[in-house]
């Protein structure tokens, strides 16, 4: 995924180990899924970050489609690619932190 980022643009932004940061995995115990948990670790996370880094980067398995609702629907994350790696295809998801936190 790091490999491919000079090939990868989002909303206009090249993407660089310099601009962006790989967020993630994040795993949240089964009795915490549902709550605000995912949310408030994953904002948390974002405005720690914002003022070194534009871009927010991971990605997620294919055969994972909770993380895959959270993470889009939940938290707003836009899917910019998809790609294989080991026999396994994946999810590339980024989200834009230059304004995160002011619509919070």
């Amino acid at each position: 995924m790091i490999k491919d980022l000079p090939n990868l643009e989002y909303k206009g932004i090249p993407l660089s180990t310099e601009n962006s940061y790989q967020y993630g995995p994040i795993c949240i115990d089964t009795a915490y899924r549902s709550t605000e948990v995912l949310p408030n670790v994953f904002k948390y996370s974002a405005l720690q970050m914002k003022e070194r880094f534009k871009v927010l980067v991971t990605f997620i398995n294919h055969i994972n489609p909770r993380s895959y609702n959270a993470h889009v629907r939940k938290l707003g994350l836009d899917v910019i690619q998809d790609f294989e790696f080991n026999n396994n295809q994946y999810y590339e998801l980024a989200l834009d932190l230059t304004n995160y936190g002011e619509k919070l």
